[in-house]
C-alpha cells in the first residue's frame, strides 16, 4: 500500500491501518479510473505496484545495493535472532522475484514487460548474459 500511497500522493495514514478506510487497494482503482479515464482494476493496480518497486529495487541494484546492505543498525533490537532475520530477508526476496542478493531474476523482469532492464544490468555485468 505504501507504494500506491506514494505514486498517488496520498498519505499512508489514510491507508495502512485496519480499518478500510476509502483511500484502500480496493477504492482505489476506482478512484484512478474517475480521474483518468484508464480502465483499472484491482489486480491492474496491483502489478503496476509491482512494476514500480521491481523497478525502484532495478535502480538501487544498479547503484550497487546488495543484500550485505539490507540489515538494521546494530542497535536497533535489544536482542538479535541472525538465523531467523536470514530467513526472512531470503523469503522476503523470493516473494518479490528477487534473487538472493535481491537482484530481481530475469523472470520477474520479463513478467513485468522490464526487458529493457535486463538488458542493463546484462551489459553491467549485474546479471549474466546466457548467450555469452
Amino acid at each position: 500500500m505504501h507504494y500506491i500511497d506514494d505514486a498517488l500522493g496520498v498519505c499512508a495514514g489514510l491507508s495502512s491501518f485496519p480499518l478500510k478506510p476509502p483511500y484502500h487497494i480496493h477504492n482505489y482503482p476506482a478512484f484512478i479510473s474517475s480521474a483518468t479515464g484508464i480502465d483499472m482494476d484491482e489486480a491492474g493496480l496491483t502489478q503496476i505496484t509491482k512494476r514500480n518497486r521491481t523497478l525502484l529495487r532495478a535502480v538501487n541494484v544498479r547503484r550497487g545495493l546488495r543484500r550485505a546492505d539490507e540489515k538494521p543498525p546494530e542497535d536497533h533490537w535489544k536482542k538479535r535472532f541472525p538465523e531467523l532475520e536470514e530467513g526472512l530477508l531470503d523469503a522476503y526476496y523470493r516473494f518479490k522475484g528477487w534473487d538472493n542478493q535481491g537482484i530481481p531474476t530475469k523472470e520477474s523482469l520479463q513478467e513485468l514487460d522490464l526487458d529493457y532492464v535486463i538488458e542493463d544490468f546484462e551489459k553491467r555485468g549485474i546479471i549474466k548474459n546466457e548467450q555469452s
